[in-house]
């Protein structure tokens, strides 16, 4: 984002100041320390009513944006899980339905991974159905899950994905059907990784999951009849619950992660299976913290790329470009206010772009584009519920 083009105070006007398992430790609402979910928390229904969900003490709490957009968003509803661990990742499909993937135990064995649908916008919550201990065939018992639950959602077929990395068992994908049933758990990976996961499938394409070892990023797609193949091994470090990825073409994705040397965000695109140059790209941003929020969004005639990370200041940072040109480079620009993390990015009703984050007490802050002005610019932030 390029206050000099657009000629607006950008992420300034605010006067206020973004994914894989176990993401950032963040306080909860009314409770204990708990992870904040490992991927996207803010949603637009079919209405065109946003949705944000932050942990509790037992299981999400959840503000809906009321219908008339303006004023106090009611909430917050919990939805409450027996067991709750506080890991929980969630996907959306193209009817509106939010798919939650949380990690609970409920005796003294391992935690399960358990699932829940939300099909309207402030509507119920469906009852959680145990998806059970991850397990890899012919794996040691107990072995320990080390990232995940990950969710993921076929925004064609409607099938959705649950994907989790056992510490030596490797990645395991369990998947539902458009009909609704149930697969066992099955291996994309017989490698370990120790790190990340990541997982994107762009709509009419594959199924694609990253796996973060020490050194290296591998790219695990699926091919045919549940079978998944290593397209590309990329050798960089990558900074720990950093990793996200965008469809940002037909069938193409990009992926983010933050290089750990200077704390800046990389992208990377896959350029063709067997390519021999890597891809990567600068996406800026150094200094910064944690992982970024990421979506697609008109910024007056272009398709860009909206990116939100937790600056090295510890507030709010945002930067857009138009989509898959990293290389022309990224302008951040700051939104002011106070410390926030965990920043999500989406598109509200009336196609203005909304920035939230968590503040230190787990609350969640907001703030919107300002459609009066020119470009970028964002109106104050304020506090949800």
């Amino acid at each position: 984002m390029n206050r000099d083009r657009s000629g607006s105070r950008a992420a300034e006007s605010g006067g206020g100041r973004r994914r894989g398992a176990g993401a950032d430790a963040a306080p909860a609402p009314h409770g204990p320390a708990r992870s904040v979910p490992a991927g996207s928390w803010l949603f637009k229904g079919h209405d065109g009513r946003l949705t944000a969900y932050a942990p509790a003490r037992d299981g999400l709490h959840r503000w809906t944006e009321p219908p008339s957009g303006q004023g106090p968003w009611p909430g917050p509803d919990l939805i409450g899980t027996p067991g709750w661990c506080g890991r929980v990742d969630m996907a959306q499909t193209s009817e509106g339905y939010v798919h939650f993937a949380a990690l609970r135990q409920l005796g003294t064995g391992a935690p399960e991974v358990a699932f829940a649908t939300q099909f309207q916008t402030g509507r119920g919550v469906t009852d959680w159905r145990s998806l059970g201990v991850p397990t890899a065939p012919d794996g040691p018992a107990g072995d320990p899950l080390v990232a995940g639950p990950v969710i993921v959602a076929n925004q064609v077929s409607g099938t959705v994905h649950v994907i989790v990395s056992l510490r030596t068992g490797g990645i395991l994908r369990r998947s539902r059907n458009a009909a609704g049933a149930w697969g066992g758990w099955k291996t994309v990976s017989p490698d370990p990784y120790t790190g990340d996961l990541t997982a994107v499938m762009p709509r009419g394409g594959k199924l694609e999951i990253l796996g973060v070892g020490p050194d290296r990023v591998d790219r695990w797609v699926g091919v045919e009849k549940g079978r998944f193949e290593l397209w590309d091994r990329i050798g960089t470090p990558v900074a720990g619950a950093t990793p996200t990825a965008l469809e940002t073409g037909p069938k193409r994705a990009t992926y983010f992660w933050r290089y750990p040397g200077d704390s800046s965000l990389v992208a990377w695109r896959p350029q063709g299976r067997g390519a021999q140059d890597n891809g990567l790209l600068t996406a800026g941003g150094a200094g910064g913290s944690g992982r970024p929020g990421v979506a697609r969004a008109r910024v007056g005639d272009f398709d860009c790329t909206v990116l939100a990370q937790t600056g090295a200041h510890g507030g709010i940072e945002v930067t857009a470009y138009v989509t898959e040109n990293e290389g022309y480079g990224t302008w951040w620009a700051s939104l002011g206010g106070e410390e926030a993390h965990a920043p999500q990015v989406a598109v509200d009703g009336a196609g203005r772009i909304v920035v939230a984050a968590l503040d230190g007490q787990g609350r969640i802050l907001l703030a919107r584009q300002d459609s009066g002005g020119q470009g970028l610019a964002f109106g104050p932030w304020s506090r949800v519920g």
